[in-house]
């Protein structure tokens, strides 16, 4: 009897050690994932250096431009930051979003030079409990996408030239506008640009937990989704970008980068494929996450400038 008790108690605290280890893991996990004051996580710098001195001066640049700064009010009550930096003869205005714990001087530094002198003007909001925007967790482009369209609302009251405006995103920012697009784009938007983005969150979210958490399969992101509902207000299975897509009229280029070891490029394909209006494709050999700009910039330029090429010279209605 005392040897069966013995046995049931080592497997009770086998069990109660291992759920233990469980929640811990999926604390870690949703503190990385969405929350603002992470604890557990560090970027690593796993760019050359030579491109790590091409994005610092081009944060140096953004710094030295005269910039305006922006303040608006999200749909559920928070204070959001952005930078706005007109350019002497605007042909357009892009609004830029940077990705998942990125910031708009980095994720852009490389490109926003080659832009402002493309005749765009920039407007660069902080995303949602990241920099200066208010926030205590992060939307993986769920909560955002509200967020992008309280920014056109933003464009739209002060773009007094009528000024084609192009939503441009970036990683977790990609995603962001792509999944805006589900929603009424006003009618100034005449395209949008996404680099490296995710499809599914719930996926986005499985990757990541195998590669660095070792999670299996799909029960395990649902039971986060659920907490993650609970404390965030927002679940990983909540909307996709895919699903944004179907109805999506107005032109669309995806860029993935194949060598992306962060976000897979198979994703960008996936969201292609699901949009059904006129799109273009770029996949640049050798780029890692969000490095195709500065892996080929003249295949990167040409094929934003075909997305501007569709509208340009239209004025908004």
């Amino acid at each position: 009897m005392q040897k069966r008790l013995k046995t049931s108690m080592k497997a009770f605290a086998a069990v109660a050690a291992a759920a233990a280890a469980d929640l811990a893991v999926m604390r870690i996990f949703l503190n990385i994932a969405v929350e603002r004051r992470c604890r557990f996580f560090r970027r690593r710098r796993g760019r050359k250096k030579a491109c790590r001195d091409e994005i610092r001066q081009g944060m140096e640049w953004m710094e030295q431009q005269k910039s305006e700064a922006v303040t608006l009010e999200s749909f559920d009550g928070l204070k959001l930051r952005g930078h706005y930096v007109k350019a002497e003869e605007a042909r357009r205005i892009m609004v830029m979003f940077h990705g998942w714990r990125g910031t708009w001087k980095r994720d852009f530094g490389a490109c926003a030079r080659e832009l402002y002198e493309e005749g765009c003007s920039l407007l660069l909001p902080e995303q949602r409990a990241q920099g200066e925007s208010e926030g205590t967790y992060m939307g993986f482009g769920i909560l955002e996408r509200h967020d992008c369209h309280a920014w056109l609302d933003w464009v739209e009251k002060n773009n007094v030239s009528h000024l084609p405006v192009y939503l441009y995103g970036v990683s977790m920012g990609a995603s962001t506008v792509l999944m805006a697009a589900g929603g009424a784009l006003p009618a100034c938007v005449k395209g949008i640009i996404a680099d490296c983005g995710f499809s599914y969150p719930d996926d986005m979210v499985l990757n990541f937990g195998r590669k660095h958490f070792r999670l299996v399969g799909a029960r395990t992101v649902k039971r986060l989704t659920r907490w993650c509902r609970r404390k965030a207000g927002f679940g990983f299975d909540d909307y996709s970008v895919p699903e944004a897509l179907k109805d999506c009229d107005i032109p669309v280029l995806f860029i993935h980068g194949r060598a992306d070891t962060f976000v897979p490029c198979g994703m960008t394909i996936q969201n292609y494929e699901a949009c059904r209006g006129r799109k273009r494709l770029l996949l640049v050999e050798g780029a890692d996450h969000c490095g195709s700009y500065l892996k080929d910039r003249e295949a990167y330029m040409e094929a934003v400038r075909w997305i501007w090429e569709q509208n340009d010279g239209n004025k908004a209605e």
